[in-house]
């Protein structure tokens, strides 16, 4: 059972992301300074015991995907969050930061699964109600006309018009039409 500290602490932010030879994790929140925060890492964990700003401290526990090189990774605190720089063991994507526990099956109920099932859930395509693919269902069962007035209207309008009739689309160039509400601005502006 927590205790009443623990029960009452607000929620830990975190957030990672990787490149082939390193993960990054980010702790949300200003945290007070660098001296008040305590990384140990070893090759398949690491332990953050740090303090926010506000005072309140807390302590993450993170079991590792895959292994990293302790020596090689680091941390610096920043006006907004903790950033940990975890440097791989091994080059490649990781499919998580935290590794998944696998139940004991001679600890886990006696319900029997059906594999079945499950395969079918996990491969059963999730898209058929994506407006996604419905464009691309339109696009590559379309004609040749419609495949071109897809392309310059999506392209002369910057992604906010996407029309199927080239008779209109050839006439002229298609003007910009953002969301209502909404206004049109170059990226470099």
């Amino acid at each position: 059972m927590a205790n009443k500290s623990e029960e009452n602490q607000a929620p830990i932010k975190k957030d990672w992301y990787q490149s082939e030879t390193h993960v990054y994790v980010t702790i949300l929140g200003k945290h007070s300074c660098k001296e008040d925060c305590t990384i140990k890492f070893s090759s398949n964990n690491i332990i953050i015991q740090a303090k926010y700003a506000t005072g309140q401290q807390y302590t993450l526990n993170i079991h590792l995907f895959k292994q990293i090189i302790p020596d090689n990774c680091n941390y610096k605190v920043l006006s907004s969050k903790l950033e940990v720089v975890l440097a791989k063991a091994e080059a490649g994507r990781w499919e998580s930061l935290e590794c998944v526990a696998i139940q004991n099956p001679s600890t886990s109920s006696n319900q029997e699964r059906n594999w079945d099932k499950v395969v079918n859930e996990m491969t059963k395509d999730d898209d058929d109600n994506d407006v996604n693919s419905l464009f691309k269902k339109i696009y590559s069962e379309g004609s040749d006309e419609v495949r071109k007035a897809m392309n310059k209207s999506f392209l002369e309008s910057g992604g906010t018009v996407l029309s199927t009739n080239w008779k209109d689309v050839a006439k002229d160039k298609v003007d910009i039409k953002p969301p209502e509400g909404m206004e049109w601005k170059k990226w470099d502006q």
